[in-house]
């Protein structure tokens, strides 16, 4: 099985988020068989792992923080937002 076969696999985990995506690691590399894999058989599934793994080193041992992205500027909320009034 080629990996443009496997592709659709790995984007149908990946699209669960960063932090399923580290628990299906864990799972397929303990010979857990996720729903998202079971047409697949051991080999495939090993080279979704291995997919995974090199997809997930780009992000280190965290999980990117996605922010909702708003259209409209007046919707977006400040945590810090001080005057200064020491004048």
């Amino acid at each position: 099985m080629g990996s443009r076969l496997i592709e659709p696999y790995i984007e149908a985990i990946c699209e669960k988020g960063c932090k399923s995506v580290r628990e299906d690691m864990r799972l397929l590399s303990q010979g857990v068989v996720l729903p998202e894999l079971k047409d697949l058989d051991e080999i495939a599934r090993q080279m979704v792992l291995k997919e995974l793994r090199s997809i997930m080193a780009v992000y280190g041992d965290g999980c990117p923080v996605v922010q909702p992205q708003s259209s409209n500027k007046n919707d977006i909320k400040h945590e810090h937002r001080k005057k200064n009034t020491s004048r």
